[in-house]
């Protein structure tokens, strides 16, 4: 969530940057805030000034007690007042919730180099890598590869799981399980500390990771009958980690990485490729998330967004940089990037991995928080996949593929394939 001191300071910064992510509906709710915050700050006042007032009382009981003077008045009017600041606890109880909830719905304010624009027609290509791959043969999409080689089992998954569920057999799992070691391997020798996170986060702790409420509703699995939820990526898990802890200032940035599965509603479209591994409910990924000084945090971005860039340099595959505009930018983002790898069956480039700086959007809402001369402040946090081994395996089978349907493996991964150059080779 953002800072509510923004809105009580400038709430014009708070709408300018609402109307940039073309959220107009939420103009309203920026009022709506200010007026509870000013009638919360009322209440809090009202209460202290109670307190104050039994405070008062109390001493003045004592000395007319003293004085051996008749006190009944003033016990009658001690009396009243706990009830008193119960009675506005509550209200100011009410009026706090509804405040945290309502600012969970107010995008973070993005980085002013952030393209404005409504939507993904308007993000920006900032760079290319390596040269689109256009075979002289027809390539296979990789569900018909996978099932010629006996690879994996759409259709028993779909039975036993459903659509956007699948078993990996042989060389397929060996691929993915080679991105996954190689990812983690990459990510350690890169100075991250490798975590096993827990997969499942209660309702407030995934709400304050998440991008809100909608998020939360619209992306991940809740367990029935229990405060849980299945995580959609480890980026929410890990962002948790420091949940409710002050860290000390020369302590950051703290890098940490994980490899879990992730678990996700949406399936897309229809076609192949969603009967396939592009768009799954279940897949592996490795993820990275740093807690950043505020002061550096955008410099962290763009380091580590070039450790995957690196990552998919050492596989080969060629790709492109997009900056998201603010209209399709997530409302916990202040600046993110994607990069898009090529992929030549569908001669276009298509997102494998995002990077993003949530600033202290994140941090607010989890409260993570670090000493800085004796005051505490909240750190900013950063995300960025590494690799989401399904889509990779989609770019290797397309971009490795040889005229008779057998795959290269990449070099780098061989070590990880028991020696294994070739998939699909007899």
């Amino acid at each position: 969530m953002i800072d509510i001191k923004l809105i009580r300071v400038d709430s014009t910064l708070v709408k300018d940057n609402i109307k940039k992510k073309f959220q107009k509906e939420k103009l309203a709710l920026v009022d709506k805030i200010a007026r509870n915050d000013t009638d919360w700050r009322k209440i809090k006042a009202q209460v202290d000034s109670l307190r104050a007032e039994r405070n008062k009382i109390s001493k003045e009981v004592a000395q007319a007690k003293k004085d051996k003077k008749d006190v009944r008045k003033l016990i009658k009017k001690a009396k009243e007042i706990p009830d008193k600041i119960v009675k506005f606890e509550d209200k100011a109880t009410k009026l706090r919730k509804q405040l945290n909830s309502d600012l969970l719905e107010i995008p973070n304010i993005i980085h002013k180099s952030v393209p404005i624009g409504a939507d993904a027609s308007k993000n920006k290509e900032i760079r290319r890598w390596g040269k689109p791959i256009k075979p002289n043969f027809k390539i296979r999409n990789h569900v018909e590869l996978i099932e010629k080689f006996g690879f994996g089992d759409f259709e028993v998954a779909r039975k036993t799981s459903g659509q956007g569920f699948n078993y990996l057999l042989g060389e397929m799992a060996m691929l993915d399980h080679a991105l996954q070691r190689y990812g983690v391997d990459f990510m350690i020798k890169k100075g991250f500390k490798l975590v096993v996170p827990p997969m499942l986060l209660n309702f407030q702790t995934f709400l304050g990771a998440a991008s809100g409420l909608k998020d939360v509703q619209d992306v991940v699995y809740k367990i029935e009958d229990e405060d849980l939820y299945l995580i959609g990526t480890a980026e929410h898990t890990l962002a948790a980690l420091l949940k409710g802890k002050t860290v000390q200032k020369n302590e950051l940035p703290i890098k940490v990485c994980a490899l879990t599965s992730c678990f996700r509603k949406e399936i897309g479209s229809h076609g192949v490729d969603t009967k396939g591994l592009f768009r799954m409910h279940q897949f592996n990924k490795v993820e990275q998330v740093v807690f950043s000084l505020p002061e550096n945090s955008f410099k962290m971005l763009e380091e580590m967004q070039k450790i995957t860039e690196e990552f998919f340099k050492s596989l080969k595959i060629p790709y492109r940089v997009i900056e998201i505009c603010s209209g399709d930018l997530g409302d916990k983002f202040a600046r993110q990037y994607d990069i898009e790898a090529w992929f030549p069956r569908q001669n276009a480039y298509a997102e494998i991995t995002s990077a993003g700086n949530c600033t202290d959007f994140q941090a607010r809402a989890l409260n993570v928080k670090y000493w800085d001369k004796g005051e505490r402040k909240h750190v900013h946090i950063l995300n960025n996949t590494m690799v989401a081994t399904s889509r990779a395996m989609v770019a290797i089978l397309e971009n490795f593929q040889q005229k008779d349907g057998t795959v290269k493996v990449p070099a780098v991964l061989v070590p990880y394939m028991n020696r294994k150059r070739v998939i699909g080779k007899k």
